[in-house]
């Protein structure tokens, strides 16, 4: 079942060219995907009374015409359902002339905050369908791994950066990511494509690397993304970017 929304796009959404910025599109996916899951029946009200949290584990993101300029933007999305241990969610971007702007298929964990631990799908979601896959599903990219540190910057935590799961919003990892790459270059392009992979949490106080490696082949231009636990130094998420 699609649920719809249109978000109006406030000017501080925007990026200095009049793009939406990337980490409003994630807040913007993630909203419409807390609300279509309460009206399934496992949004909010059903987590929170059992202490659970849902985590989104990847992105992949298609962008097929600019969202420049745009006073609003419509998303629909629709849970796909559930494996032994993922959920899946589906969305699609419309302009406001309707025109489809891009896709997006995601991966979900439900997790038990007590434990921290990962919960088995369709035991506790019993009442969400099965999984079953389509012929015009998009796929997800392979992640290439960061090996060369062409660009690198540390970033402390913030409180404001950490949600009511404790931890740091999924919209700050893109945030890190993009703020590697040099003004320039952020000036003469734009994301195309946008593969993510969630790894691990990081709460308040703590601090992370986000380092980047730029290649271009023919007319692509990639650039590849790593965040770090700055103590630890695990991996926290990885991030490929395909670049018009």
């Amino acid at each position: 079942m699609l649920f719809c929304k249109e978000y109006e796009i406030k000017y501080y959404e925007q990026n200095v060219k009049g793009y939406l910025k990337e980490s409003a599109l994630f807040n913007f996916l993630q909203d419409i995907a807390t609300l279509s899951a309460e009206s399934l029946g496992f949004g909010p009200s059903f987590v929170f009374s059992k202490n659970y949290a849902w985590v989104v584990l990847k992105y992949h993101i298609e962008i097929y015409s600019e969202i420049r300029n745009f006073s609003s933007i419509e998303i629909r999305t629709e849970s796909r359902g559930t494996t032994k241990l993922f959920a899946f969610r589906d969305f699609e971007l419309y302009s406001p002339n309707k025109e489809l702007v891009g896709k997006v298929v995601s991966a979900w964990a439900l997790i038990d905050m007590s434990s921290r631990k990962m919960l088995p799908m369709q035991k506790v979601l019993d009442f969400v369908q099965h999984f079953e896959k389509r012929e015009n599903d998009l796929e997800y990219s392979v992640i290439e791994p960061v090996l060369t540190s062409e660009y690198q910057k540390d970033f402390e935590i913030r409180f404001d950066d950490i949600d009511v799961n404790h931890h740091a919003n999924n919209s700050n990892y893109i945030v890190w990511a993009l703020e590697t790459l040099p003004d320039e270059f952020r000036m003469m392009y734009n994301p195309k494509v946008i593969d993510i992979k969630y790894s691990k949490e990081i709460g308040t106080g703590g601090e992370i690397t986000a380092k980047a490696q730029k290649f271009s082949s023919g007319s692509t231009v990639k650039t590849l993304h790593l965040i770090k636990n700055k103590k630890t130094n695990e991996e926290l998420a990885s991030i490929n970017i395909i670049w018009k």
